[in-house]
């Protein structure tokens, strides 16, 4: 272990973690929140912690967020998404943002992934949730009044397509 550099060692330990908002988490001030976690025994503890806090920072004066629990905050930010994707709103975008790369796209297929969804999220590897999440993901900002999602209508368009394609290439 020691022959190993600290840098290469942490970074291996940073690839093992799942963080679904890695780089797409911000306190209202702009500072980024980074992923971290502790240990106590056997157990794994996740958070997002201020960029503030990790570099010892004053923060006195300002509404900023030390430490958040990383699965509440991630679970907050995906039943979001998942409500934001039942929207009539969201559906058309999803739609043009669809037909935006394939014209021919039928738009019952575009309703049926977006309904999908949440049964799809669930079967994938974290690796892959975070992909979708960050293609579905602008930016998270965290206030004391809760959570803001903003969603990327470009990424709707690549994730439906994806969706579409196997479902396809099935009925062929």
């Amino acid at each position: 272990i020691l022959k190993e550099s600290p840098r290469q060692r942490a970074a291996n330990t940073r690839t093992h973690t799942p963080a679904l908002l890695k780089g797409l988490i911000f306190t209202t001030s702009g500072i980024a929140m980074t992923p971290t976690m502790t240990t106590k025994g056997s157990r794994h503890y996740r958070y997002y912690t201020s960029m503030d806090a990790i570099r010892n920072r004053a923060c006195e004066g300002r509404d900023s967020f030390v430490r958040l629990n990383a699965g509440m905050v991630e679970s907050a930010v995906v039943h979001h998404i998942r409500s934001l994707l039942r929207t009539p709103e969201i559906a058309a975008r999803a739609m043009d943002a669809a037909r935006r790369d394939d014209p021919d796209i039928d738009e019952q297929d575009v309703v049926t992934a977006l309904a999908s969804f949440d049964g799809l999220w669930e079967s994938l590897f974290p690796a892959e949730q975070a992909r979708i999440a960050r293609l579905l993901i602008e930016r998270v900002t965290v206030s004391a009044e809760g959570l803001a999602v903003d969603l990327r209508t470009e990424g709707l368009g690549s994730v439906i397509r994806e969706m579409v394609t196997p479902e396809r290439r099935q009925a062929a």
